[in-house]
Formats: structure tokens, C-alpha cells, sequence
């Protein structure tokens, strides 16, 4: 039986999406590493190198603004929680994504469960510190789920 173009769509967006959370998963552990062994005011410091041009230029560029107040927020706390956060994050996105593409039969239901924990735990961060990057990361988990889904439906017909 020829795979139809719409399962042909699914199994593209499936693939396309675990490469995307792979890539994601390298970014958090990167960044992770990266707030390790950078202390909070070398952060400040490179914010301010990285958007000072743009701020002159345009005292309203949101984008500037919003990673200079970023920056200022930082706290040990908020540092420490950020490492272990990103590194966490990051290395199960590579667990997850390593186990989806082996087709495991466990990988389905443990990868929804996983990324619907960090819906979860995103949402109710969110609701705390009304940190937009933890909508963004919300919004890609939903959608990985929604893909997820709809393969290993995919995989289970007969």
C-alpha cells in the first residue's frame, strides 16, 4: 500500500519537527553551558555590546529592549534555575528525538508524556514570571505533541 500524500505530509512535518527540537535541545545546552560559565554581569555586559548600536539607532526596537531587561533581571536564582533548566531541557529534547526516530514502540507515549510535563511546567512559570520565551517554548512543545501524535497514529495502521 502507497503511503497517501496527506501521511506522506505528517511523516515530513514528524521528521522536520524532531529535527527542529534537535536543533532546539543543541541551543538550550549550549545556552546552558553558556550561563555556566558566564557570571550574570558578563551577561549584562554582552547584552549591552550586543544591542547598544540598535538602541541608538532606535530607542524603541522591542527586541533590544526586551533582552536589555532580560539582562538586568538576572539573579543567582534566576541564573541557577536557567542552567539547570536549559541543560535538562535539552538533553531529554535529544533523548526524546533519539527515541522517536528509532520508531521505538515506548518512544511515542514516553515523548508525549515528557513534553506534556514541560507544557505543564512552562504554562505555570509563565504564569509567574510572565517570561514570553517560556510562551515560545510552550508553543513548539504543542505543536511536537500535535505531530507526534498524528504519526505514531501513522504507525500503528495496519
Amino acid at each position: 500500500m502507497t503511503p497517501s500524500r496527506h501521511d506522506w505530509l505528517i511523516e515530513w512535518a514528524f521528521r522536520l519537527s524532531l529535527l527542529g527540537k534537535a536543533a532546539l535541545g543543541i541551543v538550550q545546552v549550549l545556552g546552558g553551558l553558556f550561563l555556566l560559565v558566564m557570571p550574570g554581569d558578563t551577561i549584562r555586559a554582552t547584552a549591552d555590546a550586543l544591542t547598544r548600536s540598535e538602541l541608538a539607532q532606535d530607542p524603541t526596537d522591542r527586541f533590544a529592549r526586551a533582552v536589555m531587561q532580560w539582562a538586568a533581571t538576572i539573579n543567582p536564582a534566576g541564573e541557577h534555575f536557567y542552567i539547570i533548566y536549559l541543560l535538562g531541557h535539552g538533553a531529554i529534547h535529544f533523548i526524546v528525538v533519539t527515541a522517536l526516530l528509532m520508531k521505538s514502540r515506548i518512544a511515542y507515549p514516553f515523548s508525549l508524556a515528557t513534553l506534556m510535563a514541560f507544557v505543564v511546567y512552562q504554562t505555570w512559570e509563565y504564569l509567574h514570571t510572565f517570561d514570553p520565551a517560556l510562551l515560545v517554548l510552550t508553543a513548539i512543545d504543542v505543536f511536537v505533541i500535535t505531530i507526534v501524535i498524528l504519526e505514531h497514529r501513522l504507525t500503528r495502521r495496519p
